[in-house]
């Protein structure tokens, strides 16, 4: 008689368990690094709409809030309400000051009274105040800041990318005498602070160059390569076969045309996540202009909130509107060249 055998059924405490398990607590860790970065920006963007009265409101809430409000002779007053004997009495807030309301009641106008305010219920509603972001844009000559800090960044990146790339070219796929001794130099410029260079560099920029007040101290440096970044290209050049440098040799290409049409289009992430990180850092950069920059057209963003912090320090909701719109070109770049900047990171450090 033959024998019938059933599968055997997958215990919970099997490997396919402890892999579900794992992947569950995985995807609980990235969530949760995720609110811990999201929910600043979350909280930028809810200040940002909301009004100055609202940002006093406690406990907080996320979603802004606005009094509502009823015609009063013609006004627009805040509306206050209070439950007496099963009915609701409804009041319009005439003025306030230190904590205490003047109020008028509304069923019976010739009836006035003072109160403090939290002894009335306010009345409020969801309202997102959008005309924050455009106001915040007259605080300061926004455009004229914005146009600065875009020309030096652009330039900053065109830089890096040039320098960086033709350094780690040469690291990576170039043969000469002691090469890797030159390359642990260059990587031990990374374990300088930068507080140590600081002064050497702003007198021979002011002092010895004469470029005080110009953007040259904040573009010039980034045409002459940085150690993290030509390591980040050096490493993704390692990754690139070298048989492909061979058969354009056989076909008769020089160096410079295997780095320009062989190495440069198959290094696209490398390049993209090197571009990204610059722009992000010369963007946010506020060391720097606030060194070198002194004239008020030639002023960066960053210098522009900073002034906006110390002109605005009450309307918190203004300051966070502006600083919405300045990490808005980062976030859209993001966005668009992710793919390319993801792929970057995986690939870049593969092969040593």
């Amino acid at each position: 008689m033959a024998q019938v055998t059933f599968p055997r059924r997958q215990r919970w405490g099997g490997q396919l368990g402890r892999r579900r398990v794992g992947g569950l607590l995985g995807h609980v860790a990235i969530v949760g690094v995720g609110l811990f970065f999201f929910i600043p920006f979350l909280w930028m963007l809810s200040t940002a709409l909301k009004t100055d009265t609202d940002l006093g409101r406690q406990p907080f809430h996320w979603l802004p809030r606005d009094n509502r409000r009823v015609e009063y002779r013609g006004q627009m007053l805040p509306l206050y309400t209070r439950a007496d004997g099963g009915r609701t009495e409804r009041f319009g807030l005439l003025r306030s000051a230190s904590g205490v309301g003047t109020f008028v009641n509304l069923e019976n106008p010739a009836q006035t009274f003072e109160s403090p305010l939290g002894a009335l219920h306010e009345e409020t509603e969801i309202s997102l105040k959008f005309e924050n972001f455009p106001l915040s844009l007259q605080q300061i000559p926004f455009f004229t800041y914005a146009r600065n800090t875009a020309v030096i960044a652009v330039l900053v990146v065109i830089g890096t990318l040039i320098s960086c790339t033709l350094a780690a070219y040469g690291f990576a796929r170039v043969q000469w005498p002691g090469r890797e001794i030159v390359f642990l130099l260059v990587l031990s410029t990374m374990m300088l602070p930068a507080q140590v260079t600081l002064v050497p560099l702003y007198i021979i920029f002011t002092r010895t160059l004469h470029w005080s007040d110009t953007f040259y101290p904040l573009i010039v440096p980034s045409f002459f390569a940085n150690a993290f970044d030509i390591f980040l290209l050096r490493q993704f050049f390692k990754t690139i076969p070298p048989e492909l440098s061979d058969a354009a040799r056989v076909d008769g290409a020089n160096e410079w045309q295997i780095f320009t049409q062989v190495v440069l289009p198959l290094s696209t992430p490398a390049l993209a996540t090197v571009a990204v990180l610059t722009f992000l850092y010369s963007w946010n950069d506020l060391q720097g202009p606030l060194l070198y920059l002194n004239s008020t057209e030639k002023l960066t963003l960053s210098i522009g909130l900073l002034q906006f912090k110390n002109l605005h320090q009450v309307h918190w909701n203004l300051m966070m509107a502006a600083s919405a719109i300045f990490a808005l070109p980062v976030i859209v770049l993001f966005f668009f060249g992710q793919k390319s900047f993801i792929q970057g990171v995986k690939l870049t450090g593969i092969k040593g």
